[in-house]
């Protein structure tokens, strides 16, 4: 477990830069943006501890936060989605398919699961964190995140496909 514990770490400064310095400037029709860094905390392995999990997750939230100029937006949308984690993963995830150590992926939990499991837990931290963003809830700002969620969720795919391609 501790090799994933460090890999996850890792990982972090490389998704941060993408997410500031990459899709935090592009803007898909002037308000679509896609959260790539929520793919750290969906692939995470299910029996991360749980003090682990949510460390990072606020860490991860904090330095898009931090660089972004936010006012703990994505901390606290972060830190909820890895919060609720294990409960959707329950519901979503046929039981016994992985491991204690096995990353949850598109190969290893099957295809309808990834995308159930991956696209509910994307929806929640777009929709707290435009709703954080704004103080508001409009059909503008529900728009804004379900085309934000797809947009993730198709950059998380083809990341997952190219992850394991590359095995």
């Amino acid at each position: 477990m501790n090799k994933h514990l460090i890999k996850y770490l890792s990982m972090l400064p490389l998704f941060v830069l993408i997410q500031v310095l990459v899709l935090n400037e592009i803007l898909f029709f002037t308000y679509i943006n896609p959260y790539l860094y929520v793919a750290l905390i969906i692939s995470i392995p299910q029996k991360t501890p749980k003090w682990f999990l949510l460390s990072y997750a606020f860490l991860l939230g904090f330095l898009i936060d931090l660089f972004s100029g936010s006012l703990g937006f994505h901390s606290t949308a972060t830190v909820f989605i890895a919060f609720i984690k294990p409960v959707i993963s329950k519901i979503t995830i046929p039981h016994n398919i992985l491991a204690d150590t096995d990353e949850i992926s598109l190969n290893k939990i099957g295809t309808k699961s990834f995308i159930t499991f991956s696209l509910i837990l994307i929806i929640i931290h777009n929709n707290l964190l435009f709703i954080l963003e704004h103080l508001n809830i409009s059909l503008d700002i529900l728009a804004k995140s379900i085309a934000s969620s797809l947009l993730t969720l198709i950059l998380i795919l083809i990341l997952d496909l190219f992850r394991d391609t590359r095995k």
